[in-house]
């Protein structure tokens, strides 16, 4: 008689969280550029305590930086990524929240 056991690992479900973000400073290279980042739940309140990355990336693999946000507020948080060099960006945004997980992307060019 043999005994199987398995391991079962939930997906993130969709949760239909509104992310919106952008940067709080003019991009360019070589420095932090706070990147705010605000989070609704599906009834349009503030999602406080999710955890919330961002990655940057190029078309290049060398070049992808993840970072985890800090909460300033209720459903506000900071990340500060460093843009390496000029060129075309993807900044792509993922929160977490009780199992529940949305994402966003939006392109950014550095001058």
């Amino acid at each position: 008689m043999s005994l199987v056991l398995g391991v079962a690992f939930a997906q993130p479900r969709d949760g239909s969280f509104s992310i919106r973000f952008e940067p709080t400073a003019i991009v360019q290279t070589g420095v932090q550029i706070p990147f705010r980042i605000s989070v609704d739940d599906a009834r349009h309140k503030p999602l406080g305590g999710a955890k919330v990355t961002l990655e940057i990336t190029t078309k290049e693999p060398t070049d992808t930086k993840l970072l985890t946000a800090t909460e300033t507020d209720p459903g506000t948080y900071i990340a500060k990524p460093i843009f390496e060099h000029s060129g075309e960006w993807s900044v792509y945004v993922e929160v977490e929240r009780a199992g529940a997980k949305t994402t966003r992307t939006k392109q950014v060019l550095v001058p």
